[in-house]
């Protein structure tokens, strides 16, 4: 499975742990790409229409990665396409009252590797489910 096909988007401001989870995934058959930053995780996601999960950093440098959810309901190209958000942090995550995020899971650190693939494997197939169920073929 080539790029083009990625279902993950991974965003973490450390090469080494992107790099790290890609393999990781890859040997597990997730096709993933990552980025490092919401400037370029919003090009991504412009680029290929098959993502359907994002793996996000909380603290991305000086930015939060929670805003991905914003930046992609005012984007109005993403907007209409169906993501499942998937956050990891090191800090504890209370709910912000003035954050209107969409459902999600957290995962905090240090998150053992099998299971976020455990876990990226559930929510792809709860995409796929939903799917299913809109198509009549269940």
């Amino acid at each position: 499975m080539g790029n083009d096909q990625a279902l993950v988007l991974l965003i973490d401001d450390i090469d080494a742990i992107v790099e790290e989870l890609l393999t990781f995934m890859a040997l597990r058959d997730i096709c993933a790409v990552g980025v490092p930053d919401l400037d370029q995780a919003m090009a991504m996601l412009e680029q290929h229409a098959s993502i359907r999960v994002l793996a996000c950093d909380v603290r991305l440098g000086g930015e939060s990665g929670l805003s991905i959810v914003s930046r992609i309901r005012d984007h109005v190209g993403l907007r209409e396409r169906d993501f499942r958000y998937l956050f990891i942090t090191g800090d504890q995550l209370r709910p912000d009252p003035d954050l209107d995020l969409p459902a999600h899971l957290v995962l905090t650190k240090p998150v053992q590797p099998q299971l976020l693939i455990n876990t990226l494997n559930m929510m792809l197939g709860d995409f796929d489910e939903v799917y299913a169920n809109e198509e009549g073929l269940e």
